[in-house]
């Protein structure tokens, strides 16, 4: 490869990415950049979650670990009458959420950096907690996710996770320990969809 051919892929690799693609029905735009989880497409992952939660229109929601915004914004078109939060601990991926979010046109969506729930208002209320759980993410993270998210959540809150299938009794026994209840939704060949609810 030439230098003039280098330099051209430069600059088209240094371009934002644009797509649209519909979420439970409806298109939805996004734009994201190399480096962020899955940039081109939306994962196969969050997809096979949304398809599993139960929306409400009065839930107030956060999505952990946002990435470019894909669950946080799909729980703000859906439940309307909340209040939603995308959290990410990588800059990037707030800056592209946050666009998102502004060219869907979603008001009721803010998107903020925390590493999890440590920079989050402790305040703060939820009825939904929502993540693609990184599997490379240590025993000791996914406790505190499990942990910070119990104390934040309303009684009756739910919180979605999908996981690689190696995680899932992982996941199973955490839920357990840390709510004393969990539902596996759905098990397809790679993800593993679970819930658990807040008494």
């Amino acid at each position: 490869m030439n230098r003039a051919e280098l330099d051209s892929l430069h600059t088209r690799w240094r371009q934002d990415l644009h797509f649209s693609e519909p979420v439970l029905g409806r298109p939805l735009q996004f734009c994201s950049t190399w480096g962020l989880f899955s940039p081109e497409k939306l994962d196969d992952g969050s997809l096979m979650l949304l398809d599993h939660i139960e929306f409400r229109p009065t839930d107030h929601s956060i999505d952990l670990g946002c990435g470019y915004g894909v669950l946080g914004m799909t729980a703000a078109r859906e439940c309307p009458q909340g209040q939603h939060l995308l959290i990410d601990k990588d800059f990037v991926a707030v800056d592209y959420a946050r666009r998102n979010c502004l060219t869907n046109g979603l008001s009721n969506a803010e998107v903020q950096l925390s590493n999890g729930f440590a920079h989050v208002d402790p305040a703060r209320r939820f009825d939904l907690v929502m993540s693609n759980l990184p599997a490379k993410a240590s025993k000791e993270q996914h406790y505190l996710y499990l942990l910070d998210a119990w104390q934040a959540m309303n009684q009756g809150g739910r919180f979605y996770v999908v996981t690689i299938n190696g995680l899932r009794e992982f996941m199973q026994r955490t839920f357990k320990e840390v709510f004393g209840n969990c539902q596996k939704l759905k098990q397809g060949k790679t993800y593993t969809v679970t819930m658990a609810e807040r008494d």
